[in-house]
């Protein structure tokens, strides 16, 4: 059995769930979604939130 310094790290026998910090996925070649695609979804959440805000306050009044 190898002996150890008082200050050397055990390592666990099995890796573990995290990917190494420099092991990154590389650039996509396409883009997710096309800036006119992204224009129309926050358009769409401004409005969504916009009628929830209204609606929360209607709430209150009664």
């Amino acid at each position: 059995m190898p002996s150890l310094d008082s200050d050397a790290v055990v390592r666990p026998k099995e890796p573990g769930g995290y990917l190494p910090v420099n092991d990154v996925p590389r650039e996509r070649e396409t883009p997710i979604i096309s800036p006119e695609e992204r224009a129309k979804i926050e358009k769409e959440l401004a409005a969504a939130r916009d009628r929830q805000a209204s609606a929360g306050t209607a709430g209150k009044d009664r």
